[in-house]
């Protein structure tokens, strides 16, 4: 008799890396809640293997995105090391704050950096407006753009350490209020996700979380779904992608925002 889960995760995984990598990040906010519901995996090993199934979805993504020229390798590094730095500082902070008021301050947080995206979703659409032609646009951070992309590199970080997701929202969040182009965010947000992945990895092997079999399944499928993405994401009008993309984002970031604090 074929064991159900050896269909059913790689399914689910290649269902998520399909879904991330043509709007960004790396699956961590999915991963745990199916490995929980769907398959009653204890929390804390849902946890482990989400952050460790996101490191092929991103790799493959990024790789994917990188042929397809839109990811900002500069940029991303900035982030990339904030989320180092964030990573480790948040799982030595998820053992002091109560889980409850870590989960309400997640929310807050969350829907705080709509702002800066709101604002720049205006001024992206006068810009529109304007110009007729899809260059790619890259970005140059000097200066102040240097710290602000570093903070949140930082916040994604500390959201992989304390909350054991990806930490997708604040690079997308940041990627996108510096100016990069929608595909570009989506390119560059996977790559950032590598750093973050690396450092979970590292400290829920220290603390012997990781189930090999769920991270070689969910994550297989998963990097399936990530590399067919993008070439999806090809075939799109990256005009009508620009369009959709901002209210896309910032409508699941209300959500995500809102049930965190209410919950």
């Amino acid at each position: 008799m074929i064991d159900i889960h050896l269909i059913l995760l790689p399914l689910f995984g290649l269902i998520i890396g399909l879904l991330v990598s043509m709007f960004g990040g790396g699956g961590g906010g999915f991963f745990a809640p199916v490995l929980i519901l769907f398959f009653g995996v204890t929390p804390q090993v849902a946890v482990a293997a989400s952050l460790a199934s996101v490191l092929p979805t991103s790799v493959v993504s990024t790789f994917s995105h990188f042929r397809q020229g839109n990811v900002d390798f500069r940029t991303g590094l900035i982030l990339g090391i904030g989320g180092i730095i964030g990573t480790l500082i948040g799982a030595a902070v998820a053992n002091i704050i109560p889980p409850t008021l870590l989960q309400r301050i997640l929310g807050i947080f969350t829907l705080i950096m709509l702002i800066p995206m709101l604002r720049s979703l205006i001024q992206r659409h006068r810009k529109l407006k304007e110009k007729n032609d899809d260059k790619k646009e890259t970005l140059t951070l000097t200066g102040s753009k240097r710290i602000i992309a570093s903070f949140f590199g930082v916040a994604s970080g500390l959201l992989a350490g304390i909350f054991g997701i990806s930490g997708t929202p604040p690079i997308v969040a940041g990627l996108y209020s510096l100016g990069l182009p929608a595909a570009m965010v989506v390119g560059t947000s996977v790559f950032v996700l590598i750093f973050n992945s690396i450092a979970g990895i590292g400290g829920f092997y220290l603390l012997g979380r990781l189930d090999l079999t769920l991270i070689i399944l969910l994550g297989g499928g998963a990097a399936v779904g990530a590399f067919i993405g993008p070439l999806l994401l090809k075939k799109i009008n990256p005009k009508t992608f620009e369009k959709i993309y901002g209210p896309v984002i910032i409508g699941i970031m209300v959500i995500f925002g809102l049930g965190l604090i209410l919950a």
